[in-house]
């Protein structure tokens, strides 16, 4: 089954006949959002706006792409292809095997995208804080870059827009305020107002035929404060009723506000849509899928791998990253990374910031590999049951939920840069933010799960409850909403290769920031 492909039957049933054109299209995104978490909201009368949109339009689940984190699944929006159509599949580009990976960009989605196409066809669009968009594409419009962004570097097209508006780059760094949840909140409470009435002033004051605008709050509360939402959590019933939990709270209900003062410059004939990239679930305990590798007797550490699992996670992580904002170390010294012993090693994490991958070491592919191909397959699946297999030494349980070949979840031109294996947590595990090999989650309560969200309303919508989607298909429906064709051209995609767009000071400091956004350990 593959997973996150687009099946424009169901994307139809859920999002309206797909020749119906809008005048304009408005689509908010809620980076992580999750129906277990919202439908309680909802009950308690904190989410009005929400409420009103789900009583005229459709509201259902968008399935996510695998890997489910951002920077792979940003990418299937944007594109409707799965990772292996778009070519990103982490945080860092495809190099197997390569001691030093250069962070992802813009660049590297090797799929059209749908702002592209729009701008082919002279409609014009506000492209707002989408992840994975700097630098800021040039698409007829107004594009403000999303994800992690270079001090001093241009992140708006034209130059001079985001500025001008006083956008925030950045920001909401969860792994920062570790342990200081007010902090943390405080800190996402005035990114989110800055943003949103910058959006309200383009909608204002520019043209568009298409406006997206994405709020990375909801991920980046939920990764450490998901408990106090999330009724699933085991500590949810100790904790709801506290402070922390109120201001949690107060930040959905800012979201709600937004939304609405957004949903207030559409007309009836505008189609909007409410979505997410993914959902999250509770955790209560981690993994380090190395660790977990190298107890499964399949990958073996290199010198000095103790040291650098100290200033993973936890304190002295939290320690590394004060003297690096004091001293403005950014882009000057760089954290290091987990040395492996290659002659040693017959399958690795190759998605390092959530552990949702894992590849074999293969001979002519791996620089250093040292599985013969006539192996491959053997080897893949004896890894496979191996991981299916460990269990958590303190509590008996499997924390590896699923294991899927990629060929069954994933297809397209760059299937032969995925993952081997794509996994899922299972119930009340996260499969990284952990130094040893399974410990309790410390700073951490909530991580991915492929279950997003998406309420839909306009031309053509009807009420009710839609069916389960895909995130793929969002590209062909808005392209189709501003009344243009399905294009052989816009769906094929031609073999490329990514282009670099960092300086390598930027690259350090990209890096150190996407650790402080719990994506790199």
């Amino acid at each position: 089954m593959k997973i996150c492909n687009s099946d424009p039957s169901s994307a139809a049933r859920a999002t309206g006949s797909i020749p119906t054109v809008a005048t304009r299209t408005l689509i908010v995104g809620w980076d992580g959002a999750d129906w277990d978490i919202l439908d309680p909201l909802l009950e308690r009368g904190d989410l009005p706006h929400l409420a009103s949109l789900i009583a005229r339009g459709s509201r259902g689940v968008s399935r996510s792409c695998l890997p489910s984190h951002s920077w792979a699944a940003w990418p299937t929006f944007l594109t409707g292809r799965d990772p292996a159509g778009h070519g990103v599949f982490d945080i860092l580009e495809y190099r197997p095997g390569a001691n030093r990976r250069m962070p992802v960009s813009w660049r590297s989605i090797l799929a059209p995208t749908w702002p592209q196409r729009l701008s082919d066809a002279n409609r014009t669009t506000l492209l707002v804080n989408v992840p994975l968009t700097y630098p800021p594409p040039q698409i007829t419009g107004v594009a403000i870059a999303g994800g992690v962004i270079p001090q001093g570097s241009t992140f708006s097209h034209p130059a001079d827009v985001g500025p001008a508006l006083g956008w925030p780059i950045n920001g909401g760094s969860w792994t920062t305020f570790r342990h200081r949840p007010l902090d943390l909140l405080a800190d996402v409470e005035r990114v989110t107002e800055r943003r949103a009435a910058a959006m309200k002033r383009l909608m204002d004051e520019q043209p568009w035929d298409v406006a997206c605008m994405v709020f990375v709050s909801p991920d980046r509360m939920q990764h450490c404060l998901l408990e106090y939402v999330h009724p699933g959590h085991p500590r949810h019933a100790e904790v709801a009723g506290g402070e922390v939990a109120e201001r949690v709270r107060s930040v959905y209900r800012l979201l709600d506000r937004e939304l609405g003062a957004l949903l207030e410059r559409t007309g009836a004939d505008d189609l909007v849509m409410l979505m997410s990239d993914h959902g999250h679930q509770p955790c209560t305990r981690a993994l380090n899928m190395n660790r977990v590798l190298e107890h499964l007797g399949v990958l073996t550490l290199g010198r000095g791998s103790g040291l650098v699992s100290l200033l993973a996670w936890g304190r002295l992580r939290s320690i590394a990253r004060k003297v690096y904002d004091r001293l403005g170390l950014h882009g000057k010294v760089a954290v290091p990374t987990p040395p492996i012993d290659w002659s040693k090693t017959v399958a690795y994490t190759s998605v390092t910031s959530t552990g949702e991958g894992v590849s074999i070491a293969l001979a002519g592919r791996e620089p250093e590999g040292t599985v013969a191909p006539e192996d491959y397959e053997r080897v893949r699946d004896e890894v496979a049951a191996k991981l299916l297999a460990f269990t958590d030494p303190a509590t008996g349980r499997r924390p590896i939920g699923e294991v899927r070949k990629k060929e069954q979840v994933l297809s397209g031109p760059y299937l032969d840069r995925a993952p081997d294996l794509l996994l899922e947590a299972a119930p009340l595990y996260s499969l990284t933010h952990a130094r040893q090999m399974v410990e309790e989650a410390d700073w951490l309560s909530g991580d991915h799960r492929p279950e997003g969200i998406y309420v839909t309303a306009g031309p053509g919508i009807e009420p009710g409850r839609g069916p389960v989607i895909s995130l793929a298909d969002f590209a062909g429906r808005i392209v189709a909403a501003a009344g243009l064709e399905p294009d052989a051209d816009w769906s094929r995609t031609a073999d490329a290769e990514p282009v670099p767009v960092f300086t390598e000071d930027e690259e350090r400091e990209v890096e150190e920031r996407l650790r402080g956004l719990g994506y790199l350990e």
